[in-house]
């Protein structure tokens, strides 16, 4: 779970990001507590456009491109991509509410006592197919005062996740990374895009909670973040370059020989 968290934490500073247009790019390099490198993510943002390149040995190769609130997630190994947008999750979301109405009655005619331990099986391994609540985890991020990591000042803070600590992050002023404070109004619109993919979803609001919704919290960019496990630092990921330069739009299209592949038949 803790690395989704830093996954979706990271994602989300995909910044909106068309012939070539002057746009900014970001590297974020993720290391062991040793310094071995184990990931390396490339951000591309047009101002209308994004695009995170990840390459290493905890996530092979990959790419997801955002535009028309639409994110296309690009598996360079197989060739081929998923598209999520709302008529996707409109789809998973029919089917889903299918499979629960076809166990309902499935369920109505089982004996009593057969039904009940089913439905606390099915609870248990799958909260709300059965009628239960989803309980997803609780993400909450607390201030720690202030430091400095490198050149930039940064206000400092812990995440937790159902009481555990998971994340040191130092978060700097959004226009000091990037020089006029752009990239918190991508972040957020990226946010807002998510957020309305995810009430798409059968079981959006039923606690489950994104980090993405820790920015507002933050209010700035993530220069560092300690990942922990068990109470104990295991990775670390920094800001290792950022800079403008001019960025060919077909780095937001989804090349012509990869295929679509169903998220529902893999």
């Amino acid at each position: 779970m803790m690395n989704k968290v830093l996954t979706l934490t990271l994602l989300c500073l995909c910044l909106l990001a068309s012939a070539a247009n002057a746009g900014t790019v970001y590297e974020l390099v993720t290391r062991t507590m040793q310094g071995q490198e184990v990931d390396r993510m490339t951000f591309y943002d047009d101002g209308e456009q994004s695009r995170m390149d990840q390459n290493g040995s905890r996530s092979g190769s990959m790419s997801v491109i955002f535009k028309d609130d639409a994110f296309y997630v690009l598996d360079h190994a197989q060739k081929s991509y998923i598209l999520m947008d709302e008529a996707m999750l409109d789809s998973m979301s029919s089917q889903i509410n299918e499979a629960m109405q076809e166990m309902q009655a499935q369920l109505a005619a089982m004996p009593p006592e057969q039904r009940a331990m089913v439905e606390q099986m099915l609870n248990d391994e799958m909260p709300g197919l059965a009628g239960g609540q989803i309980s997803g985890p609780v993400l909450e991020v607390k201030p720690a005062g202030t430091g400095r990591w490198e050149s930039y000042d940064c206000r400092k803070y812990d995440m937790f996740e159902d009481g555990e600590k998971i994340q040191e992050i130092c978060a700097a002023d959004y226009k000091v990374v990037d020089g006029t404070g752009a990239i918190r109004d991508s972040y957020r619109s990226m946010a807002k895009a998510l957020d309305r993919l995810f009430e798409a979803l059968p079981f959006g609001g039923q606690g489950i909670q994104s980090p993405l919704q820790m920015e507002s919290e933050m209010n700035g960019f993530p220069v560092q973040a300690i990942e922990f496990e068990n109470g104990v630092a295991v990775r670390e990921t920094t800001l290792d370059s950022t800079g403008k330069q001019s960025i060919d739009a077909s780095m937001f299209e989804v090349p012509a020989d990869y295929k679509q592949m169903d998220p529902f038949n893999p």
